[in-house]
């Protein structure tokens, strides 16, 4: 019967072409990839490797939670981070994802108020749902909406959090986080801005809150990942530090998770320490500078963009030319509903600071040869 219903869900996924399926890729030096968030190419630099390999002394496995017997090289870290965010503590997690869920559903209790912007991650959404806190949308990026909607609902609530990714994945625009911060302090909430894809990209390397030139404060709580630009693998918080004691204290997929290997902390520390030189990102942005003048020349994009995510939307035609760029050894999945809304389907381009003038213009024919 269970099998019956599952093999019954599994065609209608299938009929309304929404199938998704593992692709393997190829992680030789033959195919062009266009899909990774390794945006720094941190996760290849042979001295990010070298500090793994030095990280395996301590041994393969963390073999248990930070408060049993997973806290080896982790406090190490998190001082790395706190330093590079300019916070009191920082506190490690083992994804990304988790530290969303985590962190929000800890912090946000019932009597608050959560004000998310429509197209914040999936992580934040899951860490909105298991929060007891009620939950408002605000139309993307829209400050004005949502100050009508905390005008109108702000006054029955114990605490307002406002939050937001600071870059979003899928569109690559940036949240106006100036605006968003003095929304918060008008009202005396908390500002929560995950910077999965800021972190290493704008700010001189920062994040989208150094891009604003805006300080941390005690109302600003700052996520990011270690997986996108660092290259590695986990999450982290960082903020004041009562914040970081009371998420030791009360964070469940902190507290009932194995920790990261110290192998992979060992890494992630080393490409922190990359990451401050500053060389990096500013080879990154002058990548991105590249790719706004070889997209616009085949009419790809309007405007420059900030970030190296790009949404080239093609709609109906997006997957068709997302199989032929594989055929031809260019990686660059397309995104569909439900990640993205029907009608938006898109490429999500995303360069890194190994791309070549003459990789975009490969991409770019490749893409058009379809649409033609």
């Amino acid at each position: 019967m269970f099998k019956r219903e599952l093999q019954k869900e599994i065609e209608n996924i299938k009929n309304n072409n929404l199938y998704r399926f593992l692709r393997k890729k190829d992680n030789t030096n033959n195919i062009l990839d266009f899909s990774s968030n390794d945006y720094l190419c941190l996760s290849k630099h042979p001295e990010v490797i070298d500090a793994v390999k030095d990280g395996l002394k301590y041994g393969f496995g963390s073999t248990g939670s930070r408060l049993t017997s997973g806290d080896i090289n982790h406090q190490i870290l998190e001082e790395k981070i706190a330093e590079f965010k300019g916070t009191e503590g920082a506190l490690v997690y083992s994804t990304g994802y988790a530290t969303n869920v985590g962190v929000i559903s800890s912090l946000c209790k019932k009597g608050d108020l959560i004000l998310s912007d429509k197209l914040n991650h999936a992580s934040i959404i899951d860490g909105c749902r298991l929060s007891k806190s009620d939950v408002l949308i605000y139309n993307h990026c829209d400050v004005n909406h949502l100050r009508d909607l905390i005008e109108e609902n702000g006054n029955n609530y114990n605490n307002l959090f406002i939050i937001t990714d600071g870059v979003f994945s899928m569109d690559g625009d940036i949240a106006p986080l100036d605006k968003l911060k003095k929304i918060a302090d008008e009202y005396n909430g908390i500002l929560i801005i995950d910077d999965a894809h800021g972190t290493g990209v704008l700010g001189n390397g920062r994040g989208t809150l150094k891009h604003f030139n805006l300080k941390p404060s005690d109302n600003i709580i700052q996520i990011g990942t270690l997986s996108k630009a660092v290259g590695g693998l986990g999450g982290f918080v960082c903020g004041i530090e009562e914040l970081i004691e009371y998420l030791i204290n009360t964070s469940r997929s902190f507290i009932y998770s194995t920790s990261l290997p110290p192998c992979v902390v060992s890494g992630c520390i080393k490409s922190l320490e990359l990451m401050e030189r500053g060389d990096l990102t500013k080879k990154l942005q002058k990548n991105i500078k590249t790719a706004n003048k070889i997209f616009k020349e085949y009419n790809f994009i309007k405007e420059d963009n900030l970030t190296p995510i790009y949404p080239l939307i093609f709609k109906e035609k997006t997957m068709e030319i997302s199989e032929n760029l594989i055929k031809n050894n260019i990686f660059c999945v397309g995104i569909r509903y439900p990640t993205v809304p029907k009608g938006l389907e898109r490429l999500r381009v995303s360069i890194n600071i190994g791309h070549s003038e003459g990789d975009f213009g490969v991409l770019c024919e490749c893409i058009k040869k379809v649409l033609n």
